[in-house]
C-alpha cells in the first residue's frame, strides 16, 4: 500500500459520528468476493435476513465472481469496486460517494481490504464501522513475498480497526478472547453465524456417493489449516480393514497437488476424490454417511451449521467454533486437532453403528433450529445496528449478547 494511502488512513481517523443513532434503513455490506466460503455464504444470509426484516442491504464487492453471481440470484445488485490495491483511494472515494447518495450511516465490513476501504471512505463521510471477525489470522500458502504481504495488510487492519474506533462482532467466544489484547477499549460482541436452508432437506443424492461405500465428505478450500492432510493420513490408517471408507474433499485451494501427492504416497489415492467447487452442497452434506472437519483451528464455520441442519453425523475437530458448538457423543464426535489415531478410530466408530450416526444427525439439528438460525443472527445484527447511536465508546458495551 502506498504512503499516500497510509496518510489517507491515518487522516481517517478524525471525523466523528454523530451521536443520534444511525438510519438502519439501509446497511452497506463490503467484502472482497474473490473466493466463495463461509464469509460469502455468511453475507448471504445476512443480506436474506435483513430483507425479510425490511432493510435493505447495499453489497459492495472488488470482484464479480461466485458471491456476486448468488447476491444478484436473490434481487441485490453488488456495487463493483476497483479491485487492485493501487486504486484502493478510488475505490474508497466510489464507495464514500454511494454512502452519501444513498445515506447510509453503517458499513458492515468482512475482511482486511474492505475495513481498510471503509477507513479511507471516512474521509468523506463519518460512517460507523462494524467488523465481522470469522476466523484465525491464517498462514498463506504459496510464495513468501505473498505471505509477506499478507500479514503486511493484516497488521494495516489492526491499526485502522483501532483508529477508526471500529465496532467488532466476533462468531465465538473462542474468538473475542483470541482478540481481547487486539481489540482492547474496542465496543465489540459476539455474534454467533446463523443459517437458514428453506427445503434444501428434499435434495438428491449426488451420483458421486455409491450405495455400497462409505462415503465421508469433506468440505472447505483446501488448505493446510482445514486439516485435509489429517484426513488421508487417518485413511492410510483405517487400511485395507476398512476398504468401503471413500473421502470426497469438495472446494479447491492452494494445496491441491500437495494433497494429491499426499494421498499417492499413502496408497490411497483411488480412495480420495477431489471434486472442486460444487454449487449443490447441500446435496453432498445431506447424503454423506459422515461429515469430517479436521481443521487446525476455525471460527464457526458455515459447513458445521449446514451438517447440523442437514441431519449429517459430524466427526471434528476439538477446536473454536467447533468444540464450542458441538458436544461430543451428543451432537458430534469430537477429536483433538492433528489426531490421525483419533481421527481414523473415531470414523471407525461411526462407521460400523447406525444408530449413532442417526442419533447425532438428529440431535445437532435440534440444536440447530434453535440456536442458530438465520432469523437469531440477523436479529442480534440488528440489534448492534440499532445501538451504536447511543453507546459512547464504553468498552465494556454490549447489545443484551452472549459474551
Amino acid at each position: 500500500m502506498s504512503n499516500t494511502s497510509a496518510t489517507a488512513i491515518a487522516d481517517a481517523a478524525s471525523p466523528t459520528v454523530s451521536e443520534s443513532e444511525p438510519s438502519i434503513s439501509r446497511i452497506a455490506i463490503c467484502s472482497v468476493g474473490e473466493l466463495f466460503g463461509g464469509v460469502e455464504r455468511h453475507i448471504l444470509g445476512l443480506m436474506r435476513g435483513l430483507q425479510a426484516r425490511g432493510v435493505e442491504p447495499v453489497l459492495l464487492l472488488f470482484h464479480d465472481r461466485e458471491l456476486a453471481s448468488q447476491a444478484r440470484d436473490q434481487g441485490v445488485t453488488p456495487v463493483l469496486l476497483p479491485d487492485r490495491n493501487w486504486s484502493m483511494l478510488a475505490a474508497a472515494t466510489q464507495m464514500a460517494e454511494l454512502l452519501i447518495r444513498k445515506k447510509i450511516g453503517i458499513v458492515h465490513v468482512h475482511g482486511y481490504k474492505a475495513m481498510i476501504c471503509a477507513a479511507l471512505a471516512r474521509r468523506k463521510h463519518p460512517v460507523v464501522i462494524v467488523k465481522t471477525e470469522h476466523g484465525l489470522p491464517e498462514p498463506m500458502a504459496g510464495r513468501p513475498v505473498l505471505a509477506l504481504r499478507e500479514r503486511l495488510y493484516r497488521s494495516m487492519d489492526a491499526w485502522v480497526t483501532r483508529a477508526t474506533d471500529t465496532v467488532v462482532c466476533y462468531v465465538s467466544a473462542d474468538l473475542m478472547a483470541h482478540y481481547r489484547k487486539q481489540h482492547a477499549g474496542l465496543r465489540h460482541a459476539v455474534v454467533a453465524n446463523g443459517i437458514s436452508i428453506g427445503d434444501a432437506r428434499g435434495s438428491s443424492r449426488p451420483p458421486e456417493f455409491r450405495q455400497d461405500r462409505f462415503n465421508v465428505a469433506v468440505v472447505g478450500r483446501l488448505d493446510t489449516v482445514k486439516g485435509h492432510h489429517v484426513a488421508i493420513e487417518a485413511l492410510a490408517r483405517i487400511g485395507k480393514q476398512e476398504p468401503r471408507v471413500e473421502l470426497f474433499f469438495i472446494g479447491t485451494g492452494p494445496c491441491e497437488s500437495q494433497l494429491k501427492a499426499l494421498a499417492v504416497r499413502r496408497g490411497v489415492a483411488s480412495r480420495i476424490h477431489f471434486l472442486g467447487f460444487q454449487r449443490n452442497i447441500y446435496d453432498f452434506i445431506a447424503h454423506c454417511d459422515t461429515l469430517l472437519m479436521p481443521s487446525l483451528h476455525e471460527g464457526l464455520p458455515y459447513t458445521l451449521l449446514e451438517a447440523m441442519a442437514l441431519g449429517a453425523p459430524i466427526v471434528a475437530s476439538r477446536v473454536g467454533g467447533l468444540a464450542a458448538v458441538l458436544q461430543d457423543g451428543r451432537s458430534g464426535v469430537l477429536v483433538p486437532p492433528g489426531d490421525v489415531s483419533a481421527l481414523a478410530s473415531a470414523v471407525t466408530e461411526i462407521l460400523g453403528n447406525l444408530e449413532l450416526r442417526r442419533r447425532l444427525g438428529a440431535y445437532a439439528q435440534q440444536v440447530q433450529q434453535s440456536r442458530y438460525s438465520l432469523a437469531v443472527m440477523t436479529d442480534q445484527y440488528l440489534e448492534v445496528y440499532r445501538t451504536l447511536g447511543s453507546q459512547g465508546k464504553n468498552p465494556d458495551w454490549n447489545p443484551g449478547l452472549e459474551r
